[in-house]
């Protein structure tokens, strides 16, 4: 046994929202799922910019030890653009990750981007044992045949309030507030319009709480199956 989540679960799909109590296993992430690449279990943690993908993947890590997490920001390399001043490398990110997982490789070699120095970071082996979480924005729509998707949801101006109080943001002032209003979050809305996240997610996670265990605000799909 991994553990218990005590949780409250959130319906997106009518409003105002019904809040209910669950419970969630972990072992039923641990034990039960049927890896599809036939080898580990592949989880995708999807939600806008700043919504809470990399502290939710670090609260999981916590409590599944077994399982390795690659921040989809780990290939958010710099780009000329009189706006915004990065983009995922999406080339990259698909030879280096996607494609060794949905080969069900458990060791492979990756390269983040070292932002602060403007190159890319050393070589990095990743060991991959019971499963791996994989976090970024847009990963739903990533050919990878996830065996579970985890949404955040979160305001989106909380998000800008957040992506605004990053220290590269900070920096940038004006320039970021443009690149965060008028490119990402738009891009972020017409993502969620196109492919309405919480209907298809196997749990829908509060990403303005603390995740913590008795405060999740989730929806779980594994448990109404």
């Amino acid at each position: 046994m991994v553990g218990v989540l005590y949780i409250h679960t959130i319906r997106i799909a009518q409003s105002p929202t019904v809040r209910v109590t669950e419970m969630i296993h972990l072992a039923k992430i641990h034990d039960r799922v049927e890896p599809k690449n036939g080898e580990y279990i592949t989880i995708a943690i999807d939600g806008r910019g700043a919504s809470g993908k990399s502290a939710l993947a670090e609260f999981l890590s916590k409590r599944l030890k077994d399982f390795t997490i690659i921040n989809g920001d780990d290939y958010f390399e710099p780009h000329s653009n009189e706006i915004t001043w990065g983009e995922f490398n999406e080339e990259r990110f698909r030879n280096e990750v996607l494609l060794p997982v949905k080969m069900g490789l458990h060791e492979f070699p990756i390269r983040p981007f070292d932002f602060p120095k403007d190159e890319l970071g050393e070589r990095k082996q990743m060991k991959i044992d019971r499963g791996i979480i994989i976090e970024r924005c847009y990963s739903f729509e990533l050919p990878v045949d996830w065996d579970i998707r985890i949404w955040v949801e979160t305001p989106e101006e909380i998000c800008l309030e957040r992506g605004l109080q990053r220290e590269g943001a900070k920096v940038l002032g004006k320039r970021a507030m443009a690149a965060w209003s008028q490119v990402w979050q738009p891009r972020e809305s017409r993502y969620i319009a196109k492919l309405h996240p919480t209907q298809i997610a196997d749990y829908v996670v509060d990403g303005t709480q603390p995740f913590e265990i008795g405060n999740w605000l989730a929806r779980n799909r594994m448990t109404e199956e």
